[in-house]
Order: structure tokens, then sequence, then C-alpha cells
């Protein structure tokens, strides 16, 4: 998800507010492009592992009984595995393309094509859930909110680790790290926040009553709805930080600005985001672990 939020954030927040200058003047570029190439190789391989696991658990077999044949037929014979070629192949190129961008002199980069490399990689992982179990019309449309859903959730975790990254640097550049442009990035980023937080909302909504028929029941009968509570009550703290930063840090970050200062804004903003960041971890760790129960069991 931050292989593609990040970049994505990059593009329709950084640019926005740097015009005609440096995009990545607010991040720690190096750091960055190193982060992006290291999650793209951690990529590939949780690839190659999940690939093993799933093969081995759908064949009944040890990982030492494995051979050719059985992952030749996940890889070529599930929607699963096809999906995993297409995520190997995209991340391998954007780990070519990222190591050729390490080494230009001037070392920019070109978010439009990172961004939809990485996000191509990003929504092959809906065929891993339930969103992919679906046929015909209805499961083109649980699949398609799947990826939507995926693409959203990585758009605001990338985002919330830009602030991060920004929030927390260390720099001698008093223009990277001035409060005008750390309130320029947040108000280019309400808009694209809105759309992330509706999108997330409208899919998961839609998610839960095609897999449970509208039925309250699971969640309060079944560990997949449980853990489902748990993911919600995560995902309404995350909202509210939220809201606390558009209608009242960011405000008041403003006025400390026009004031001439904003040092005491910029310090409860780092903590609040520090807090989101880590709300996003908890939230991803339960997706992982729904997709391995079932809705009703």
């Amino acid at each position: 998800m931050l292989l593609f939020g990040l970049p994505l954030f990059s593009w329709y927040g950084l640019r926005r507010t740097v015009p005609g200058g440096d995009p990545w003047l607010p991040l720690p570029r190096s750091a960055l492009s190193l982060a992006l190439l290291v999650s793209a190789v951690f990529g590939v391989l949780l690839t190659g592992i999940d690939v093993v696991f799933k093969t081995t658990e759908i064949m009944g077999m040890s990982i030492t009984e494995l051979d050719r044949a059985s992952l030749g037929w996940y890889l070529f014979e599930t929607g699963a595995g096809r999906a995993a070629l297409a995520r190997t192949a995209l991340l391998i190129v954007l780990i070519a393309f990222l190591g050729w961008q390490s080494c230009r002199e001037e070392r920019s980069f070109f978010s439009p094509l990172v961004t939809a490399l990485a996000g191509c990689a990003l929504l092959t992982l809906a065929w891993n859930g339930h969103a992919a179990a679906g046929e015909g019309a209805p499961g083109v449309l649980r699949l398609a909110a799947g990826i939507a859903h995926l693409l959203a959730a990585g758009g605001w975790i990338g985002a919330i680790a830009a602030f991060l990254m920004i929030l927390l640097r260390r720099s001698t550049s008093a223009k990277s790290n001035s409060p005008q442009l750390l309130h320029q990035m947040l108000q280019a980023f309400s808009g694209p926040g809105t759309i992330f937080v509706g999108v997330l909302v409208a899919t998961g909504i839609m998610h839960y009553g095609d897999l449970t028929g509208w039925s309250a029941a699971p969640l309060f009968h079944s560990v997949h709805g449980k853990l489902l509570l748990v993911k919600l009550a995560l995902f309404a703290a995350m909202l509210s930080l939220a809201a606390l930063h558009r209608w009242r840090l960011v405000p008041r970050l403003e006025q400390e600005i026009l004031a001439g200062d904003g040092t005491r804004s910029m310090h409860a903003l780092r903590q609040s985001v520090a807090i989101e960041a880590m709300i996003a971890v908890l939230i991803v760790i339960s997706v992982s672990v729904l997709g391995t129960f079932s809705p009703h069991g």
C-alpha cells in the first residue's frame, strides 16, 4: 500500500504545493527512494511465500512435498495464481525502474508511472480474498468493489505515511519543514482524503452485505465478525483523528501561521498523525487475518 500511496500523494499533494520546484523537497528523497525499492523487493518475496503456502494448503501437502506440477497448476489455473504472476511481473518492472532512477544524476521521480505500476500490483491482491469468490455479474461487482477498496486504502495510508515522514523529519531546510508548506499539503489532501474515506465506507458496506446477505448476526457469532468489529472500531478511530485534523488542528495551524508561528499545531499534528499511523498498521494486520476466516464460520 505504501508503494502505491506515497507516489500517489507526491503526484497530487506535493506537486500542487511546490509549483515549478522539486516536488519531493519536503520528503527525504534518498531515504524514500530506498524505502520504495525495498518495499517492491519485499512485495516480490511475500508473493512467492504466499504462492508456496497457498499451493500446499490447497493440495493438502507439506512444503517438502511441493513439486513443479503443483506450483504450475496453482499459478496458471487459479485466479489467485495468475494474479500473483501479474503482481510479481509488475513489481519486477517497478524495481528495475526505481533502480534506474536511483542511478540518475537528477534523482526526480516519475510519479505517474511509479503510481500506475504500484497501483496495478496492489489491485491484484483483490484475488487473494473474499472479493474474488463470486461469479457472474455479482462477482464482477464484488471484485470491482474490492479493487476500489484496496486503492482507496493505499491512497489514505500512503498520505498518512507521507505526513508522518514530513512531520518527523529533522531538516536543515526551513522551506521543507515550514508550517506554511505543511498547511498547503494538508489542504491539498482534504479533497482526495474525503474521496478515499467515501470509497472505503461504500465498498466496505457493499462487501459485507454481499458476503452475509445483509445480516448482522455474523458480526457477533463468528470469528470473522468479531475481527471485523475490531477493524471497524479502529477505522472509526482513524475517522475521528481525520476529523480532528480537518476541523480543529488544520484551522488552528492556519491561525498560528497568520500570527507568525505554527510550532504548537505542528507538534499536535505530529502526535496525532503518529497515532493514526499506528492504527493504520493495526487495521492492515486485522485485514490480513480477516481473509483467512469465513464470514459464516
